[in-house]
């Protein structure tokens, strides 16, 4: 039988003393490079705000509710590092919570300026579309994310730019009084539905669907992707209630302030590692859960 003598005892302490270091110091340099990374190009974002005034006519209110909207996919042209989702160098597989992130600002992005160029930007079902928003829509918003420019064909971030540009004419021209804009209560129910229904929320749950399931790795880009989905959504719902009173009016103070906060949380979720089990999708689905159930209340108060 051996006996071990105290040198021993002393070897293994000494042994696991550096394996301990190492580890921390391998965490303590992941989460130093992470800060760093942040520092010039920030994971966490503040809402943004429109100036909301009792006296503000239609079409203030057109042009703050769509600057309100692509306030998102500005943001991530203009940023940093630019458009990475379809980067050779800083791409998707470098870069990946960024570039998932951008995914997903696409998406709900795409899905409300359809939303507002085909029913909010006319005065009826049978009124012909804005010429600049149906070109932005159709002809450059509706590029893929991924697309790279080469020869005469536009990149993606080319066409958003031009998209954006369109949008600023259609903005222009609305507080010029030459262009249509007639946001009524069923319009903003209507886009309560669309932002409720499968495409948008509907989509970031999906992504989600089985999270327990998913490698680490493909869990990761979905969360920081229904995370971009929600930052356009909060966006655009926080300056539909600043200016409209009527839907605050009809009792909804405490349902946005909670769907609010809930859609908060997931906007400003950038732990340092994530798993299956920790810091995992079931988190994020119970946030955009708890944040849909109060804007389903808000909608149902419209109709009432």
């Amino acid at each position: 039988m051996i006996h071990p003598e105290k040198k021993h005892f002393i070897i293994v302490a000494r042994t696991l003393a550096v394996q301990v270091v190492l580890f921390i110091g391998i965490l303590l340099t992941f989460w130093g490079a992470q800060k760093l990374y942040s520092s010039f190009d920030p994971a966490k974002f503040a809402v943004h705000e429109v100036e909301a005034r009792a006296d503000m006519s239609e079409h203030e209110k057109g042009a703050a509710l769509l600057g309100a909207l692509t306030h998102r996919l500005e943001y991530e042209l203009d940023s940093p590092l630019g458009w990475t989702a379809n980067d050779i160098i800083f791409n998707r597989w470098l870069i990946d919570n960024r570039a998932y992130r951008q995914y997903g600002t696409y998406v709900a992005t795409k899905m409300l300026f359809d939303h507002y160029s085909t029913v909010i930007a006319k005065l009826g079902s049978n009124e012909r579309e804005n010429n600049d928003l149906y070109a932005a829509r159709l002809n450059n918003i509706a590029i893929s994310p991924q697309r790279w420019g080469y020869l005469f064909i536009p990149s993606a971030e080319g066409s958003y730019a031009k998209a954006l540009k369109l949008a600023d004419k259609y903005k222009k021209d609305l507080l010029a009084g030459k262009a249509v804009y007639n946001c009524r209560t069923d319009d903003i129910y209507s886009a309560f539905n669309l932002i409720l229904g499968e495409t948008v929320f509907g989509y970031a749950l999906g992504l989600l669907n089985n999270s327990q399931d998913l490698p680490y790795y493909t869990l990761d880009n979905r969360i920081y992707e229904a995370q971009g989905v929600v930052l356009v959504v909060r966006d655009y719902l926080k300056a539909m209630y600043d200016l409209y009173p009527e839907i605050r009016d009809k009792g909804n103070e405490q349902n946005m302030a909670e769907a609010m906060r809930y859609m908060d949380l997931i906007c400003s979720y950038d732990p340092l590692y994530i798993t299956s089990s920790f810091n995992s999708g079931e988190l994020i689905i119970s946030y955009l859960l708890f944040a849909k159930n109060r804007l389903e209340d808000i909608r149902d108060s419209l109709r009432i």
